[in-house]
């Protein structure tokens, strides 16, 4: 089974959140919108543990800064879809039934009391209701022994015991255990078996047991993990022989390569001295922040591990680097709205391909940052990116603090940056030249309007042809006429003398120049049209932070 929908109501940091969930999701949001209190839900309610969760009063939801105010009733729901006719019969009284096949649905309620907090476990039908309480307490047994959560977290921030005898002996017998595991999966390479060296096998498992050791602690009910010494773990050396073999068993096409892979993940939890996993058990594997402590090149590497194994994967990340290797259609944006905790992605039929191939190259993999911000301003070129900023900033307004992103739209296509802004919960404000060109895309700009909204929240076109007619038109002539070589009062027209300017130095270079002259004015000398488009999407942007 696969864990495919979420819903929380009054849980710790989140009001009201509806999560919808592939087999990998990566989660994106800012600090308080709700993904540690997300990953605490399933920690607490999914783990392996003897018995079901409890919960106590700190679990319950209050506003921001008014705990008085603290909700007297949380509700969560989980909904599993069946992946084949393998499912325990236990599950048989549950199962529910729609056009995609089988589901279980169940929910776990608490109340605030005065005598304390009442905590209730039952399976629920597609229309909520209860459903018989016969067979409840084993099947829910089964579910968190078979479909675990496991989250993985920074080794930092877990209980550390001391270095006893047994732990190189551990970690040596589990070693053996793992290049055992990898003989079989490598046995059918037999065309060219010098791709596996003695010493690449031992350097690239070695790693891999130190990243679940030193760098991530695998979290479970009453778990503690030793901590890695600094001189035994492997260098550069032993990250590079892990990311081959990451490439040896994505490359090998044995039909046991996933039951394989899943008994090495379960042999790296026993290092720990965690309980083993049973046999056909399919967790769900949450990975918290992974970038905390690996440089870009082995986050690289860890990630492609992570991606081997058969499990779901529930990632959080404030890296760019990590997003830039993640398919658009696994990654979910988390924004705290008045009355929920909006979960934004673009779904299966959201994007068409050629429109999914433009986003991700132009933001996933050149501007991965912008998937963080809570406003583009879309640009028709590199120059007004520049110049946009910096005249920004000079009117006092920071918009890498206030989550503005300004993207150029022209090499990409401005469609598909809109639909995918909007599908993402990104609010967005296109500026645009006044030619021919400009007109048009303003006319898909008004094409992509939110339902109700302004065209001009969303919606500045230039009063010029371009920004350099604009700017020469808002008093900044003279900077044309010197970067040019003319005198001021050269008899000449307008677009000609601009056309000169860029000849003698260049578009990025006479914007520097407007820039340095508005700086030496003051804010004063800022067009006026500007000062409202920032105005505009300072607004934007803070709506989609307050």
């Amino acid at each position: 089974m696969i864990l495919e929908h979420i819903d929380i109501h009054g849980f710790r940091g989140i009001n009201r959140l509806s999560l919808p969930l592939t087999n990998t999701n990566v989660l994106i949001g800012e600090n308080a919108w709700g993904k540690s209190s997300l990953l605490d839900a399933l920690t607490l309610l999914l783990a392996p543990a003897a018995e079901p969760y409890q919960f106590s009063e700190h679990d319950f939801h209050f506003p921001p800064g008014d705990i008085d105010a603290r909700m007297r009733q949380l509700q969560l729901v989980f909904r599993f879809r069946a992946q084949g006719d393998d499912e325990s019969a236990l599950f048989q009284p549950f199962w529910q039934h729609d056009e995609h096949g089988r589901y279980i649905r169940f929910s776990t309620r608490a109340k605030r009391q005065d005598q304390g907090v009442k905590t209730s476990w039952r399976f629920i039908d597609q229309h909520n209701d209860v459903l018989p309480a016969a067979g409840t307490d084993a099947a829910l047994a089964h579910l968190r022994a078979y479909y675990p959560v496991l989250r993985l977290r920074d080794a930092r921030f877990g209980r550390r015991n001391r270095h006893a005898d047994s732990d190189a002996e551990r970690r040596a017998t589990t070693l053996t255990a793992l290049a055992q595991e990898v003989e079989k999966l490598t046995r059918d390479l037999v065309v060219r078996p010098q791709t596996l060296s003695d010493d690449l096998l031992r350097q690239g498992l070695h790693t891999m047991q130190q990243l679940l050791e030193h760098y991530f602690l695998v979290q479970q009910s009453g778990s503690s993990a030793p901590r890695v010494a600094p001189e035994v773990r492997d260098g550069s050396e032993g990250w590079r022989s892990l990311d081959k073999l990451n490439h040896l068993i994505a490359g090998t096409e044995s039909r046991s390569r996933q039951v394989i892979m899943l008994r090495m993940f379960s042999l790296l939890i026993q290092a720990h001295g965690n309980e083993p996993l049973p046999a056909g058990a399919h967790p769900l594997l949450l990975v918290e922040d992974p970038e905390t402590r690996l440089h870009p090149i082995m986050l690289s590497v860890a990630w492609n591990l992570l991606e081997l194994m058969p499990l779901q994967k529930i990632a959080t990340t404030n890296s760019g680097e990590l997003l830039s290797q993640v398919p658009l259609e696994n990654m979910c944006r988390l924004v705290r709205e008045p009355a929920r905790v909006a979960a934004w992605r673009i779904g299966p039929e959201g994007l068409s391909a050629e429109e999914s191939r433009r986003i991700g190259f132009h933001i996933r993999v050149n501007r991965p940052s912008a998937l963080f911000a809570r406003c583009w301003l879309l640009v028709e070129g590199e120059t007004e990116v520049w110049i946009i900023n910096e005249l920004a900033r000079q009117r006092g307004y920071h918009f890498a603090a206030e989550g503005v992103k300004v993207i150029e739209f022209a090499q990409s296509g401005l469609k598909p940056l809109l639909k995918f802004a909007q599908r993402m919960g990104i609010a967005w404000h296109v500026l645009t030249d006044g030619d021919q060109a400009g007109s048009k895309y303003a006319a898909t700009a008004r094409s992509q309007l939110p339902s109700a909204a302004r065209e001009s929240d969303h919606l500045t076109q230039f009063p010029a042809p371009d920004i350099e007619h604009f700017l020469y038109k808002q008093g900044f002539s003279d900077i044309y006429y010197q970067t040019a070589h003319l005198p001021l009062n050269a008899p000449m027209n307008t677009r000609r003398i601009i056309s000169k300017a860029i000849q003698h130095s260049s578009k990025p270079e006479l914007a520097i120049a407007v820039a340095m002259a508005a700086a030496e004015r003051g804010p004063q000398a800022i067009p006026p049209l500007l000062d409202q488009l920032f105005a505009r999407v300072m607004w934007l942007a803070r709506g989609r932070a307050d």
